[in-house]
């Protein structure tokens, strides 16, 4: 009986022992991984857009732009010259705002000081729209005047845009 219950535990340790298989783990390694964070840089911001007339931009941005394998994320801080040709007078803007991009998606926030040299108005503009990287992005923007709105009949209120920031990574985000 001894000799049984030996061998059942002789056999059933054996089973065990060598039944284990080296340690693997059961997920393959990924070919890479990838994470990518651009240091602040200033990057040249050229824009255009319709709001009711077709205007212009350039500027200056502070850019960042955080990418790896769940997605991206970028912000910038900008300040920009806007022009708006017209036939009677000219109208420009010094703006300044910020931008931040997730996975597409974007917002911004932008305050303005226009003028045309005889009115002036300050115009604050929430905008949402799509980018890629914070690099190129489409806007759409609601014009919030706090000067009862003195070039409302020149250029309206909604605005559609699209700005590039030109900077080291334009684009190349690996």
């Amino acid at each position: 009986m001894i000799k049984r219950y030996l061998f059942i535990i002789i056999i059933s340790t054996g089973f065990t022992v060598f039944g284990q298989e080296s340690q693997q783990d059961s997920i393959r390694p990924l070919l890479y991984s990838r994470q990518f964070t651009s240091e602040k840089q200033i990057s040249i911001r050229v824009g255009g857009g319709i709001q009711k007339k077709l205007f212009t931009e350039i500027g200056l941005a502070l850019h960042k732009c955080t990418y790896g394998d769940t997605g991206f994320f970028s912000n910038d801080f900008y300040t920009a010259l806007e022009w708006f040709p017209n036939r009677e007078s000219n109208l420009y803007a010094l703006k300044m705002g910020c931008e931040a991009n997730a996975n597409l998606i974007n917002v911004a926030l932008e305050v303005k000081y226009q003028t045309d040299f005889q009115e002036k108005d300050v115009v604050i503009i929430p905008k949402i729209g799509l980018g890629l990287f914070g690099d190129v992005n489409m806007f759409y923007g609601y014009s919030i005047s706090t000067n009862n709105e003195p070039f409302s009949d020149i250029i309206g209120k909604h605005q559609v845009s699209i700005v590039f920031n030109f900077n080291n990574h334009f684009l190349r985000y690996k």
